[in-house]
């Protein structure tokens, strides 16, 4: 029996990607997406009674805090609906930016998402199984309750496919390095790449709004250097850090964030470089966040990789 996958509809063209990698075990439910005058949801489930019994999963995106609450709505009801098992399928975890405290009054908020999540109630088989991807800090998977359990992916092996390709190509006669900005970046990803990549670290401290880059370990002279990390914000630190690499003599640098969020369009920078030379060969980026996918695509240097194929894949687990 097929899983009826349902969505928001800034995931519409991911779904219909899922649907297309695995047709014989997708299907799409549809949601009717409105609202009341005074601005609040007026959502309504379509065909309702014949998700019964069956395998039911959502495609979220909550990439602003307006959208959260008609679709945690929507995810509260639909294991409710008599159904044989329910997913969340959340490829971005947006606060987990913001997952410590580090002084007294500051509030966590990942936590209060991760509560949230973990409350939605039961279905038929069970607790709720939830798809994220490269979650900024894997201790967050510790906030998540036992009413739901996670499933942590990551976008890295479509990196690795695109490193592939690089390799095969004319870049071929150059070495591909990986570099992390931090060393948190390392700790996290330095398992994807350390038999096949020459790996650079390096660290970064904050004076202000000012991100001092300097390198740790690692040699980028001659090399082709891809900084890896799992999310981009204003973009000011992978700025820096090409610019240290550059210095030290890599020939081309490129970048891979799962999650290109980009805040107030700050993709621009990448697109129009205040300076030619500080121009990224290629910036990888996966559709984790449609608004930012819209806004790209198309556009050097950004190249977008689908995650439809991995959900695909979780999904069939």
């Amino acid at each position: 029996m097929k899983k009826i996958v349902f969505y928001c509809p800034e995931m519409e063209k991911m779904a219909r990607e899922v649907r297309a990698n695995d047709p014989d075990a997708v299907e799409l439910g549809t949601i009717k997406w409105r609202r009341f005058p005074d601005g609040y949801p007026n959502i309504f489930i379509d065909n309702a009674d014949d998700i019964r019994g069956r395998h039911v999963a959502f495609l979220a995106s909550f990439h602003d805090a307006a959208t959260i609450f008609e679709q945690i709505s929507v995810v509260y009801s639909l294991p409710k609906m008599f159904v044989a098992s329910f997913t969340l399928i959340l490829p971005f975890f947006p606060t987990g930016t913001f997952e410590r405290v580090d002084k007294e009054g500051e509030v966590p908020t990942a936590v209060t998402l991760a509560r949230m999540l973990s409350n939605i109630p039961s279905s038929r088989g069970g607790p709720t199984s939830t798809i994220i991807f490269d979650i900024h800090a894997l201790q967050e998977r510790f906030y998540f309750g036992d009413g739901v359990s996670p499933l942590f992916e990551s976008g890295i092996p479509l990196l690795l496919e695109q490193l592939a390709e690089l390799k095969r190509g004319d870049a071929g006669k150059e070495e591909i390095a990986i570099a992390y900005p931090d060393e948190g970046a390392c700790k996290r990803f330095h398992g994807f790449f350390e038999d096949e990549f020459t790996e650079v670290v390096c660290t970064k401290v904050r004076e202000g709004d000012k991100r001092i880059v300097t390198l740790k370990e690692g040699n980028p002279l001659n090399k082709h250097v891809v900084i890896v990390d799992d999310l981009v914000q204003s973009g000011g630190t992978l700025i820096e850090c090409m610019r240290l690499l550059k210095a030290k003599g890599a020939t081309k640098v490129s970048a891979y964030v799962t999650h290109g969020v980009f805040p107030n369009s700050s993709w621009k920078k990448f697109t129009e470089p205040s300076d030619a030379s500080e121009r990224f060969e290629h910036f990888f980026i996966t559709d984790s966040c449609p608004l930012t996918v819209d806004a790209v695509n198309g556009q050097s240097p950004f190249r977008v990789m689908s995650l439809a194929g991995s959900i695909a894949r979780a999904l069939r687990i």
